[in-house]
Order: structure tokens, then C-alpha cells, then sequence
């Protein structure tokens, strides 16, 4: 069985603040720590904001400018930049991954920049125009679920495979900046991959490793999480990140839980092997026997170590006759009998 490694995204998102200087060095801190996917996130913001549109609370707590449109464009990269992450990307071994929020920075994404993944996030899940062009990518999917009922997942699902692309991992997600364990709810994770039939993931956004962690035991195949410079930076995302230093651990702890879930085979290890040896029971004598007995059952008793009959064994020593002399609490062997 192949031994499973779970594709862990540091999302980075907007916690650049603008600076390509500040996105270079944290895919290449990023990549020391040993993600493999560092993902970003583009947008031409005129596209994307109406004048109706509001900033949600964490947003005014964790920025001062009045309007979304305002505090998103603080945080932008030009397209062109963007191009240059994803070569830095490559030149560090990780791949670029970047979410786009309408459909002109969607389309500079797949015209320019290849990508392993095309990544949805939970608020375009129902942008109708996004799923139909990133339907017809010939790549896999990652499809962010926070807000999301059952039925919106499935529609989101029904447009995505319309032209033939069936690779979707989905991904729970709670679109609460941070989010509160009691409302992490992972068993829906279970639930998205038994009603959809797909790989599953986790999209975290609680503060510490717990969540993460727990998911890759559960079965994730993907996490993501968002990482800062700073998580006292003035930003949308920066409190609800995690540092690259705290990241290096989560790292760490997924690789062990993939080696740690290992395979579904019993497979033992030599030194399981030996301790099997000391620590079973066979089947021993309770008093001294003699060649050419028939061994009954009163003879019989059960102890340390267990390289001989096992216990369950019982009936097939039973009746045997001695080939040569046993003394009492031995351990009784297959050349003991004629």
C-alpha cells in the first residue's frame, strides 16, 4: 500500500501587505519548512466589489480602511507579479497555487501560469461563471465548502464536472476568522466524502495545530492553512494565521500522523516480533513426562514464553504421545511428540 502524504497549501493570501519582497521570502521560508504548495490570491478588484458590498466584523476589527474595495487594494500584487512568485515557486521546489476572485484574473491564471490545482474559495462556490471556465481546465480541483450547505456543494459539483472534469477534492471549511473548535465540526469532513464519493480535506482557519492535525487522522488529503509574516500586521487574515515557525511545526506533526497511519496491512516489526515471543504464553508442562505418555489435559498449563503451542492450540497437543522426556514447566515443541 502506498504510504500516504497528505498536500499541505501554506496560504499566504493577502498577508504580503502588497510586498513581492515580503511574498519572495516567505515561499522561500515556506519551502525550508517543507510545504508543498504556497498559494496566493489575485483579483481585479473593480470586478469584484459592487458599491453595496461591506466588510464582514473581523475585517473592520483587523482593518481601518472604510470599505472592502479600500482595504483589499492595500494588499494587491499586480498581475505581473504574480508570474514572478510562481518561477520563485519553482526555483524553491514548491508549487504555486493562487485563488483568483472574478473571471479577468481567473483567466490571466490559466492563459499565464500553470498550476498543479485550480483552488476555489468558499465564497465563489456558487460563481457560476468561475466554476463553468474552471470546468473546462484539464486540471484537478480543490473546492472550499465554508457557508456551504449539502446542496450548494452539489450544485458547485454538477457545473464542475459539466465538461468532463471529475478531480475534485473538496474541502471543509468554517469561513470564521479564527474559527472556534466547538465549530470546527470535522466529522462533516467525513460526511462531504461519504455523500460526494471524492478525496476530502480540511481548509483550517482555527488558531494552533489541533484541528489540522485531527483532520489528517481523519483522512484529509489536503490541508490548508494561512500563514503570516506577522500575525499583529494590519491585514484582513494576519490574527487568524498561523507564523511560519508555528507552521514548521504543524508540518512536522502532519508527516508523523502520515507515517503514524501507515498502511492497512499487519505488518510487524522485528522488535514486535521478539517482544510477541517473550510476551505470548504456550503451552507448558505442570509435571515431569515421560516418553511414550499420552498427554492429557490435566499435564497441560499456560505460560511465558511463546515460541512454542499457543494456548488456542490446546486440542491439537492433546492425545499426543511423548517422543522423550519432558520436565515439568516446559515449554512443549512440535519434536517432542512422535
Amino acid at each position: 500500500m502506498k504510504e500516504k502524504k497528505t498536500y499541505i497549501i501554506a496560504e499566504v493570501g493577502p498577508n504580503h501587505n502588497g510586498s513581492l519582497e515580503r511574498a519572495i521570502s516567505l515561499i522561500k521560508d515556506l519551502a525550508n519548512i517543507g510545504v508543498d504548495a504556497v498559494k496566493f490570491q489575485i483579483s481585479k478588484l473593480e470586478n469584484a466589489y459592487s458599491k453595496d458590498a461591506f466588510k464582514p466584523k473581523y475585517q473592520i476589527e483587523n482593518d481601518a480602511e472604510k470599505t472592502p474595495l479600500e482595504m483589499s487594494k492595500k494588499y494587491q500584487l499586480p498581475f505581473e507579479d504574480h508570474i514572478t512568485l510562481s518561477k520563485v515557486c519553482k526555483e524553491n521546489g514548491v508549487d504555486y497555487l493562487c485563488t483568483a476572485f472574478e473571471m479577468e484574473s481567473l483567466r490571466f491564471l490559466t492563459d499565464n501560469i500553470e498550476m498543479p490545482y485550480y483552488k476555489i474559495p468558499s465564497g465563489e462556490i456558487l460563481t457560476l461563471d468561475i466554476l463553468t471556465h474552471i470546468s473546462k481546465q484539464s486540471k484537478p480541483i480543490l473546492l472550499s465548502t465554508g457557508m456551504a450547505t449539502y446542496e450548494e456543494i452539489e450544485q458547485a459539483t454538477e457545473v464542475l464536472k459539466r465538461n468532463g472534469n471529475k478531480e475534485i477534492t473538496i474541502l471543509h471549511c468554517i469561513s470564521n476568522y479564527p474559527t472556534p473548535a466547538v465549530d470546527v465540526n470535522l466529522n462533516v469532513m467525513l460526511e462531504l466524502h461519504r455523500k460526494f464519493n471524492t478525496p476530502v480535506g480540511f481548509s483550517d482557519h482555527t488558531i494552533g495545530n489541533d484541528a489540522a492535525i485531527a483532520a489528517v487522522a481523519l483522512g484529509a488529503t489536503v490541508v490548508e492553512k494561512h500563514v503570516t509574516f506577522d500575525v499583529n500586521a494590519e491585514g484582513p487574515d494576519h490574527k487568524s494565521s498561523s507564523t511560519v515557525e508555528d507552521f514548521a511545526s504543524l508540518v512536522r506533526s502532519i508527516r508523523n500522523v502520515d507515517l503514524m497511519l501507515g498502511s492497512s496491512q499487519k505488518i510487524f516489526s522485528e522488535k514486535e516480533i521478539e517482544i510477541k515471543r517473550a510476551a505470548r504464553k504456550s503451552i507448558v508442562t505442570t509435571q515431569d513426562l515421560f516418553a511414550g505418555h499420552k498427554i492429557e489435559e490435566d499435564d497441560l498449563c499456560f505460560k511465558r514464553p511463546g515460541f512454542g503451542f499457543s494456548p488456542m492450540q490446546m486440542g491439537e497437543v492433546i492425545g499426543k504421545t511423548l517422543s522423550r522426556d519432558i520436565e515439568s514447566n516446559r515449554v512443549i515443541m512440535k519434536e517432542d511428540f512422535l
